[in-house]
């Protein structure tokens, strides 16, 4: 893969592209259409959010050994491809097949965002060495904007019909994603170093100590205690998500209240997705996320009792937990594991948030159908915070004993190759 001499053009393509597949996160903008213009029931698209946001991390997983293999841009490529393929599939669908839409959209669609959201956030973190956090930051950023940018566009686009709006949003989105793959190339190593004044986190001298392969980092502490709080804080969000306009109209939240409520969530999605990650470069990744979680377990509780006013604030509180952290943890998975094969590593971890989805979907189909209410359910979401609690608290102890082991491990190896 030729690298690019420059790291402007690869930001760029990467910010464009992610500011294109957010749409893995709209489909309480998408349910109600659908079901009206398919006269499907609700039981019928249930799993279609858990199904998309599962095939979401597996397609960052899969982005991610892709790039680490091959480059970013072979991964954005595909990406395209299957973002568009998705989408305009979704148009197509006969009204007597709901279980094809979780093919189109969930399987194809979520697959396709994954893999650009595993290029781009390849591509950035090899842009800026040195600030990893930002580099996080910047793609995720973008991620999050992309709700603010498509939710207008995509419910203007549902006033003239779901199939009209799935073939346009899939056939404009996915050309621009195409087009911005083919510059989506880390820079070269002269652009690659770190400028005056930035301090490198990892040496270069040091840096192939801290090159894990996949099998290390599964074998490591570290990596578990990266993916068991991914898991559990993001139940809440997942339990909220499908439900965020459902919920409000039955707690008498008038339209334009709900309206506001959609805006705030893509704001908050990109506001907490810059601000986190960029100050786990200062506080610390373990720290940052931790305080999330704090605020993740609090708001759960408030979900209980939430209407009015203060339900459109829970609710961004509740996207900004989530969305803060998922921008840390690539950044994260690199400080610990090295850069060489960080795109696989984290999409591994990654997975934990598809099978939070589908367990979130399934604990609130059992508590609600056995209590009538989500009371129970907000209340099981705020207790299952408290194992990412214990895992954070320990973490940097962790880090720190596995850093020291792995010096270890190599100061011998290099003393005995010197005595040779």
């Amino acid at each position: 893969m030729k690298r690019s001499g420059t790291r402007i053009a690869p930001v760029v393509a990467c910010i464009i592209t992610m500011l294109c597949v957010g749409i893995v996160y709209m489909w309480n903008v998408f349910q109600q259409p659908v079901m009206d213009h398919y006269g499907w029931e609700r039981t019928a698209v249930s799993f279609i959010s858990a199904v998309n946001l599962f095939m979401f991390t597996a397609g960052i997983f899969l982005g991610g050994l892709i790039a680490d293999r091959k480059g970013p841009r072979m991964v954005n490529l595909l990406s395209g491809i299957l973002f568009f393929a998705g989408l305009f599939l979704t148009s197509m669908l006969p009204v007597g097949a709901p279980w094809l839409i979780y093919i189109t959209y969930g399987v194809l669609g979520g697959m396709g965002v994954g893999l650009a959201y595993a290029g781009a956030t390849n591509c950035l973190q090899k842009c800026f060495p040195a600030r990893r956090g930002f580099a996080s930051a910047l793609a995720t950023c973008a991620f999050g904007t992309s709700i603010v940018v498509c939710v207008p566009i995509a419910r203007a686009l549902l006033g003239h019909g779901v199939p009209f709006a799935f073939r346009v949003l899939g056939a404009v989105l996915g050309c621009i994603v195409l087009v911005c793959s083919f510059f989506v190339v880390p820079p070269g190593a002269a652009e690659r170093a770190v400028p005056a004044g930035e301090t490198d986190p990892v040496p270069a001298a040091k840096r192939d100590r801290v090159n894990y392969s996949v099998g290390e980092a599964l074998r490591d502490p570290r990596f578990w205690f990266m993916c068991t709080p991914l898991f559990f804080m993001s139940v809440t969000y997942m339990v909220v998500n499908p439900i965020i306009q459902t919920l409000g109209a039955e707690r008498g939240l008038g339209p334009g209240v709900l309206t506001t409520t959609a805006m705030l969530v893509g704001i908050a999605s990109a506001v907490s997705r810059f601000i986190v990650p960029t100050l786990s470069d200062k506080l610390g990744r373990a720290r940052s996320i931790l305080v999330m979680t704090v605020v993740m377990m609090v708001c759960a509780i408030l979900m209980i009792f939430a209407r009015g006013a203060a339900y459109p604030v829970v609710i961004f509180l509740i996207v900004c937990a989530y969305s803060g952290p998922a921008g840390v943890y690539p950044a994260m998975s690199g400080d610990a594991f090295g850069m060489k094969n960080c795109g696989t590593i984290f999409g591994l971890a990654f997975f934990s948030i598809g099978f939070s989805s589908l367990f979130s979907t399934w604990m609130t189909g059992v508590i609600y159908r056995a209590t009538g209410t989500y009371t129970w359910v907000f209340v099981a979401a705020a207790l299952l915070c408290l194992v990412p609690l214990v895992c954070l608290s320990v973490y940097d102890r962790v880090a720190k004993k596995r850093d020291a082991k792995r010096a270890a491990e190599w100061d011998a190896e290099e003393a005995a190759a010197s005595e040779e």
